[in-house]
């Protein structure tokens, strides 16, 4: 007897016994709506994935404000049920972002505290695959409610820019392992921040900082070009003022969603009742002032990313709510406006995606070819899983010598690859990414593992000469007709029912 969910179909006695072809699932976004993991966690505010331990397996930042910070250990594809790290301090602790910033191979913590309050950025180090409950690292006089790593100098280590409601933008380079306590780099136009992400986004070789804020008298989103590993300090492109349907940017997400090869960015939208999510379509370097994508809901949204979360090959828009977790599906290189998915809990702020137990990972390698002068690198897949290897004219290059950021899938190198220099990147991705949603849930994508080689299975199928394919309510379908949908091949005839429910 076979089982799918969601259809009943009794097949005549006088048909065959059946081989199920391929998956793809019935529902765009395959996320369960209720969580498979839940903790208590009062006033969680950002969240992050990360293999703290080098196991394989993702582990899960949540970070609070007024409370101590949690890391939950990935015990071999289930999250533990308690804390198993928490900080000492306690802080006003509202963003994070894992970051090896030693180039030790092992992921580093960095938190963003209000400065109003008198909280510091701050780091937490990663000693052999612990993280020290205090922090090692503390800047001097600067808060963050938003922090991005990325490597402005092209120089193989990351670098952290923050962003505070009641500070100027600023960059913390670090210097062999290092980070400044005093930026030496700090924007000189506008305040009231509340979101940022490093951007390569005129393709040149050199990420640009983007930042967001709430106001009613600035731009909402800012662009800080990198000229040569310079940030310009006054943002040299700057999107519409606030308006009704725009009124923040809580959160940014960076990706290129119609796959033209440009970096697109989305924005989550917060601050006031009927408000919706916007983004602007990246058109070979340039990007309109105005919008060029509006949602068709009007909620409360606050953190977002850009991930491919039913398995399709392309991004789709997931972001947090006041109200609940939801998720825009990509269809053929554009958002829908109207979210797909939705979760079944609700008043959270941060939103994070990994594949937690690894049931969805895949095997890629990129290769580019230098030119002489670029250093940094977008790989094809992102959110990266697992970094397997770096290797440039076939000679492996050790983790000292090269920064990246798996969660946004870039890398940069210390050293510059001679012209037709091959590099060759080695690294692990999922079509079966999971869900956390304000820290303390977990929601898992139910979508079913055949669809992973769903266009090998097709192509198989439609070169199949003989038998007869079936949809699921029986109907014998033409090779020609494929679509979405579980199929079924006619082999040899037999005296039972299957029913499928």
């Amino acid at each position: 007897m076979l089982k799918r969910r969601g259809v009943k179909k009794f097949f005549s006695s006088s048909l065959i016994s059946f081989t199920l072809l391929f998956f793809i699932p019935l529902f765009s976004i395959p996320l369960d709506p209720n969580p498979s993991w839940y903790y208590s966690c009062p006033a969680s505010r950002d969240i992050a994935f990360g293999d703290v331990n080098n196991d394989g397996y993702l582990d899960l930042a949540v970070v609070r404000e007024g409370y101590v910070n949690y890391l939950f250990r990935n015990l071999n594809g289930r999250l533990d049920s308690s804390p198993s790290w928490q900080s000492n301090d306690v802080d006003y602790t509202i963003s994070c972002a894992f970051g090896d910033v030693d180039n030790d191979g092992y992921l580093d913590l960095a938190v963003g505290n209000y400065r109003f309050a008198g909280g510091r950025v701050k780091l937490y180090k990663n000693e052999n695959g612990n993280l020290n409950p205090e922090p090692r690292w503390i800047a001097e006089d600067d808060g963050a409610t938003s922090l991005a790593w990325g490597d402005v100098d092209n120089d193989g280590d990351l670098d952290l820019a923050g962003v505070d409601l009641f500070g100027y933008p600023c960059l913390f380079f670090n210097n062999e392992g290092q980070l400044e306590r005093n930026p030496s780099w700090r924007a000189v136009d506008h305040n009231l921040d509340l979101s940022c992400a490093f951007v390569d986004i005129d393709n040149d070789g050199w990420l640009d900082l983007v930042v967001g804020n709430v106001n009613w008298a600035i731009p909402l989103i800012r662009i800080y070009k990198n000229n040569n590993g310079r940030l310009e300090t006054r943002a040299s492109w700057r999107s519409i003022f606030p308006q009704t349907d725009y009124v923040s940017a809580d959160g940014i997400a960076v990706g290129d969603v119609n796959n033209d090869g440009w970096l697109d960015i989305f924005v989550s939208n917060h601050m006031n009742e009927g408000v919706k999510n916007y983004g602007f379509i990246n058109n070979q370097g340039r990007l309109d002032t105005f919008p060029n994508w509006l949602s068709n809901d009007e909620n409360r949204s606050i953190r977002s990313y850009l991930a491919d979360m039913d398995g399709d090959e392309d991004l789709d828009f997931a972001y947090a709510n006041v109200g609940q977790a939801m998720v825009y599906e990509n269809i053929n290189g554009s958002l829908n406006p109207t979210p797909a998915w939705s979760s079944n809990v609700s008043h959270q702020w941060g939103i994070a995606v990994c594949d937690i137990d690894n049931d969805g990972l895949i095997l890629k390698r990129d290769t580019f070819i230098g030119n002489g002068q670029r250093k940094l690198f977008y790989l094809k897949k992102r959110p990266v899983q697992r970094l397997v290897e770096i290797r440039v004219n076939n000679n492996p290059i050790p983790v000292s010598n090269y920064a990246i950021d798996l969660y946004n899938g870039w890398f940069t190198l210390k050293e510059t690859p001679l012209q037709t220099s091959q590099i060759v990147v080695t690294y692990y991705y999922s079509l079966d990414l999971d869900l956390a949603f304000g820290g303390c849930y977990l929601f898992l994508n139910r979508r079913a593992p055949e669809i992973k080689e769903k266009e090998n299975i097709t192509k198989n199928i439609l070169n199949l000469k003989e038998g007869e394919i079936y949809n699921i309510l029986g109907n014998k379908i033409k090779r020609g007709d494929l679509k979405k949908g579980i199929y079924f091949l006619k082999k040899e005839k037999v005296k039972e029912k299957i029913l499928i429910k």
